[in-house]
């Protein structure tokens, strides 16, 4: 090949190193790079051709417009030979599925070869001396090293994070200084987090090196928690546990494993410390799962009539337990009747008392009683095909069966105890026997059905069907239901007419 034909060729080897990948799309990382090394390695061969060594290039002294040609050829090799450079960097350091700032280190790597790379067009293309200029940049690289120190700080940091990997976007973390958060990004400066009062804190690069941090998604997003509850120190401490361990148990927030654990932390004479250590399953439901656990806290305590220790002040004497009138009224169904309704129908409930396992009633099953939880833990689950599943846990004060049985529907979940339980039912009897005493509690009753929509919605043990959908059906359901109450009344009341 003449030494024309070398020029040409490399000429156009270098238009095409950089349209082709241009036309054809963006290419992944391992293409591009052997597309690189090729171009290059045919590339060598027309430069020695054309120049000869590229560290000793020989141009035409003679001719000013073959020797420009020729610089343009060698400065083409040797911007070649620092792309093929960067890519095997990018190929060894960072994968094209890694997050961004694991690039920090290659971006460093190339700019450091870009910049050897001027350094060399200067010294071998152009034939100037180097070491004047390198002494210049020294003075200039310190200048500017002093005068952004802090910057350069942030952006090592930033390398060092790139390497070393302690966090990645989309990982809750929290930062010593009260910051908590996801991180959203790593750049070359700093680190964004998103808080949990829905604002981005953006720290330098620098702080995050320095600082204490806990990375909440390593090795998995579940979070430990722990919660400590004083009780008065009066009380039996089997009876406490018993108590906490069935409120636990009511919540839906948290992990099923590791399992919720109550313990005994501390013991003194104003109060005992109990220790209520669970799981979630990630950092955002903290807030909703301490909620949750601290309201079925207060509500177990409260049915069960154990106190809040308080520091300095012995407590000697008991809550007042809930009555079943109190859980009437402050029941979701019979609140809202009257008071002289309501201790009616209060004399008729009957205590009843279940183990752990037992079943209170079973899907699919004829509804004739309903429940109020007076004590314990009570799991709602649908057997519905072609898996069982839990919907809800319901604890003291809680109802179940009231639609079903006002609507004579049957049972569309079933109930088990999961710690013991202590529950008032109401049985169709019950409600009879008030209602020949009280005939007008027919009209109180039928207040009930106003509110049938929503206590559908939440009654699980009612059957969820289309037709109950309209709350006109629902009346007729109860005032059909509260007629044949009545009407029975009235036959053993005439029974007993004539046995006189």
């Amino acid at each position: 090949m003449t030494e024309e034909a070398a020029q040409i060729s490399a000429t156009l080897l270098l238009l095409a190193a950089v349209i082709v990948p241009w036309i054809t799309g963006r290419w992944p990382l391992w293409t591009r790079a052997t597309w690189r090394l090729a171009v290059f390695a045919i590339l060598t061969y027309l430069v020695f051709l054309t120049v000869g060594s590229p560290f000793a290039p020989s141009f035409d002294p003679q001719q000013s417009g073959e020797r420009v040609w020729e610089q343009f050829i060698e400065i083409g090799w040797w911007l070649m030979a620092a792309q093929c450079a960067i890519g095997l960097a990018r190929l060894f350091v960072v994968f094209e599925t890694k997050p961004r700032e694991s690039r920090i280190v290659s971006d460093l790597l190339a700019g450091l070869i870009h910049l050897l790379t001027l350094f060399a067009v200067i010294n071998f293309v152009f034939a100037v001396p180097i070491g004047g200029l390198l002494a210049t940049s020294g003075v200039i690289a310190i200048v500017l090293g002093l005068a952004l120190q802090s910057s350069l700080s942030d952006v090592f940091s930033g390398i060092a994070v790139g390497i070393e990997r302690p966090y990645s976007p989309g990982d809750l973390v929290w930062v010593e200084g009260g910051i908590e958060g996801r991180v959203i990004q790593v750049n070359w400066r700093s680190t964004h987090i998103a808080t949990m009062n829905r604002d981005v804190a953006i720290v330098p690069n620098s702080v995050m090196a320095k600082a204490r941090l806990v990375n909440h998604s390593m090795p998995t997003t579940v979070r430990g928690v722990s919660i400590t509850v004083r009780l008065a120190a009066n009380e039996r401490p089997d009876r406490c546990m018993a108590v906490l361990t069935a409120a636990v148990k009511t919540c839906m927030l948290m992990s099923d494993t590791p399992a919720p654990t109550v313990a005994r932390t501390e013991l003194q004479g104003d109060g005992v410390a109990y220790d209520i250590s669970f799981s979630i399953p990630s950092i955002e439901v903290l807030v909703a799962a301490r909620t949750e656990l601290l309201g079925h806290v207060q509500t177990h305590l409260r049915h069960a009539g154990i106190a809040l220790a308080v520091p300095g002040v012995p407590i000697q004497t008991r809550l007042e337990v809930p009555t079943a009138a109190t859980l009437l009224q402050e029941s979701d169904w019979f609140g809202v009747l009257a008071e002289a309704d309501r201790n009616l129908l209060a004399e008729h409930l009957i205590e009843v008392w279940f183990a752990a396992g037992d079943k209170l009633m079973k899907q699919g099953d004829d509804p004739q009683v309903l429940f109020i939880l007076a004590s314990g833990t009570v799991e709602i689950s649908s057997d519905t095909p072609p898996s069982s599943s839990v919907i809800f846990r319901l604890g003291p004060g809680g109802s179940l069966g009231a639609v079903g049985m006002i609507t004579g529907t049957p049972y569309a979940a079933t109930a088990t105890a999961l710690t013991s339980v202590t529950a008032y039912c109401l049985n169709r009897k019950g409600v009879s026997d008030a209602m020949a005493s009280r005939p007008d509690l027919i009209n109180s009753l039928e207040v009930l059905a106003r509110r049938g929509q929503e206590m559908q919605r939440r009654d699980v043990v009612a059957r969820q069907s289309d037709h109950f959908d309209e709350p006109e059906m629902f009346l007729s359901k109860l005032r059909s239901f509260l007629r044949k109450l009545s009407e029975s009344s009235d036959n053993e009341d005439h029974r007993r007419n004539r046995r006189r």
